[in-house]
């Protein structure tokens, strides 16, 4: 598997020459460091639900000094074309990169996200929030079904606190992450610490 991230074009991904555009071809060697730090973020957001592709793939864009196409990722992390397309799809609905255009080229290119607590943000907003939001529906439906089952005996009662239990819970979750979504739950001098890029 060839996971080497780092080829120097000549090419200034700002300049009017826009980025050079290599083909499908792996973006060259870039030794055991940046192929240790891809994988070590990519082991990260395995252990953490996502898929390691999802880690590599950010990894490499965010230790790239240009822009990168779909192409010169899959071959350089060694990833199909299908899992490359499916990671990126997440990684933008997730705004932790950004589709770039440029001139002359067709194809769609992508940078980084380097901003932390904007990308944990929109992450816990669209997935962990979610899933708090349905977990927290299934309760209540689950509430509701045995309050109209007509049963009285002590084990109806007993799920029924157990499960009440779990909705105040679900529903603490729930305003612990829309806080942080919303940038109030953290002490203003921590956020402003997050609240910048991890580096120029």
């Amino acid at each position: 598997m060839a996971e080497s991230d780092a080829r120097a074009t000549g090419a200034d991904p700002q300049g009017e020459a826009g980025v050079q555009d290599f083909g499908d071809a792996a973006i060259g060697d870039i030794g055991p460091a940046a192929q240790a730090v891809c994988d070590a973020i990519g082991d990260l957001m395995a252990f953490w639900g996502f898929q390691r592709s999802h880690g590599r793939i950010w990894a490499l864009l965010f230790l790239m000094e240009r822009e990168l196409h779909a192409g010169e990722l899959a071959a350089t992390l060694g990833l199909s074309a299908g899992q490359v397309s499916m990671a990126l799809r997440d990684l933008d609905h997730w705004g932790t990169i950004h589709r770039v255009h440029v001139p002359g080229s067709r194809r769609t290119w992508f940078r980084p996200e380097t901003n932390l607590f904007r990308m944990v943000s929109r992450v816990f907003r669209d997935r962990e929030l979610e899933q708090i939001r349905t977990l927290a529906r299934t309760l209540q439906q689950a509430r509701a079904e045995l309050q109209t089952s007509g049963r009285k005996d002590r084990a109806v009662e007993f799920r029924l606190r157990r499960i009440e239990g779990l909705i105040a819970a679900a529903e603490l979750g729930r305003s612990l992450v829309e806080r942080l979504v919303a940038g109030t739950l953290l002490p203003r001098a921590v956020l402003a610490a997050l609240d910048r890029a991890i580096a120029d």
